[in-house]
C-alpha cells in the first residue's frame, strides 16, 4: 500500500516551489521599488507606491494561504498516520 507521506509530499514540495517563486517575485518587486524611488515626478512615485502597496498585500495574502495549506497537508499526514498506527493489531 502506498504510504500517505508519499502521496502528500509532492503537494508539499509544490507549495515550497510556489513560495520560492513568490520570494523571487518579492526580490524583483523590491528592485523595481528602489528604482522608482529615484523618479522625480511625485505623481509617478505616489502611483507606484500605491501599486506596490497593493501588490505587497496580495503577495502576503498568497504567502499566508500557502502556509495554511502546508499546515493542513502536514496535519492530514499526522492524523492519518495516527489512524494507520491505531489500526495495527
Amino acid at each position: 500500500m502506498l504510504d500517505l507521506g508519499e502521496v502528500l509530499d509532492p503537494f508539499r514540495k509544490k507549495v515550497i516551489d510556489i513560495k520560492d517563486a513568490l520570494a523571487g517575485a518579492r526580490y524583483l518587486y523590491d528592485g523595481i521599488d528602489l528604482i522608482l524611488e529615484s523618479v522625480d515626478d511625485p505623481k509617478v512615485r505616489g502611483a507606484s507606491q500605491e501599486v506596490f502597496s497593493s501588490a505587497s498585500e496580495k503577495m502576503n495574502a498568497i504567502d499566508g494561504m500557502l502556509d495554511e495549506f502546508y499546515r493542513q497537508l502536514s496535519s492530514t499526514d499526522r492524523v492519518l498516520e495516527t489512524y494507520k498506527a491505531n489500526l495495527k493489531p
